[in-house]
């Protein structure tokens, strides 16, 4: 009827997890060096409370929630996404429903239904660049990287050519930017706080990819929220399926990709696995796309990442 088929993404979280020995629930997080943060992923969890004003969300909600994580990490990275026009994720956006539009100024009445407020593009684009300029502009001795656009703000004077500009749409690609940044930095323990699907493949890819120690995902939230050892991940994965996961994830079906018709993920992983001896030509093809600028593939991870 003119929609892609939609299948369930986390399908392929549980496929992965299910080659490694799962870290015990109530276990205290992973000591880690530096931490990324999904931007929105915490704005949407973040309700305003009893903040009656943007400034008063910044000062009293958002920022006391970074410093309170910055005390257990040297390093700390906040990426936003970016709203690009006539953009291919426009049509899953709208599936998400309407909201209200509402200027963001420091002064300005936070609105009544939050949720409904971050369903508008625009009033996303202004908090975002609003939070992060305030985020540089706290006093701390520990490095805060935040993204603002194509550009990065940071609490320390350093270089950020590694960084910026990045044309990147999604938060979720431009977190390996930040990953690889950190190892260039010397550090070895990292972790991404999301509550995306698409990052924990991205990030078992990263692990396969890069001279790191260990890569956690601090995954979901509530009873189901635990932390993905993306490094054992990697390690179980092997080199090969490593670097075709990425597209294997997009190719099954992705938020602007139709899964097959009654083939959810689980059962074409099953397939994956039964067939070890087709990796290597799968994965060459996949590569093959991927470095090929004229076809477009998921927020420009395979084309940035191969050159």
């Amino acid at each position: 009827m003119g929609k892609i088929r939609l299948g369930t993404k986390s399908d392929l979280v549980v496929c992965l997890e299910d080659l490694i020995t799962p870290r015990e629930t109530d276990a205290a997080s992973p000591p880690v060096e530096v931490m990324i943060l999904d931007g929105a992923a915490i704005v949407n969890m973040l309700a305003p409370g009893n903040a009656k004003t943007f400034s008063g969300y910044a000062s009293l909600v958002f920022l006391p929630c970074i410093t309170s994580q910055l005390q257990h990490t040297s390093r700390m990275d906040i990426v936003w996404d970016e709203y690009f026009p006539d953009s291919l994720k426009t049509d899953t956006r709208k599936k998400r429903g309407k909201g209200t539009r509402r200027r963001v100024e420091p002064s300005s009445s936070i609105p009544g239904n939050w949720q409904a407020f971050l369903r508008i593009d625009k009033n996303k684009v202004e908090l975002f660049a609003f939070l992060a300029t305030r985020i540089a502009t706290t006093e701390t001795e520990k490095q805060i990287i935040s993204t603002n656009h194509k550009e990065v703000l940071c609490t320390q004077p350093r270089d950020v050519a590694g960084l910026a500009p990045c044309s990147h749409e999604e938060a979720d690609t431009r977190i390996l930017l930040h990953i690889q940044d950190a190892v260039r930095q010397g550090y070895t323990k990292v972790s991404i706080r999301t509550m995306d699907t698409d990052v924990v493949i991205l990030a078992v890819a990263a692990a396969g990819r890069l001279d790191i120690d260990e890569l956690w995902v601090a995954f979901a939230t509530g009873k189901n929220f635990r932390y993905l050892a993306a490094h054992e991940m990697a390690v179980a994965l092997g080199p090969d399926k490593c670097r075709g996961l990425p597209f294997f994830h997009a190719f099954t079906g992705y938020d602007t990709v139709s899964c097959f018709s009654g083939r959810g993920k689980k059962t074409v992983w099953q397939t994956w696995k039964a067939c070890d001896e087709v990796t290597d030509e799968v994965t060459t093809a996949f590569c093959a796309l991927a470095t090929t600028p004229t076809i477009s593939t998921v927020d420009d991870f395979f084309y940035t990442w191969t050159h």
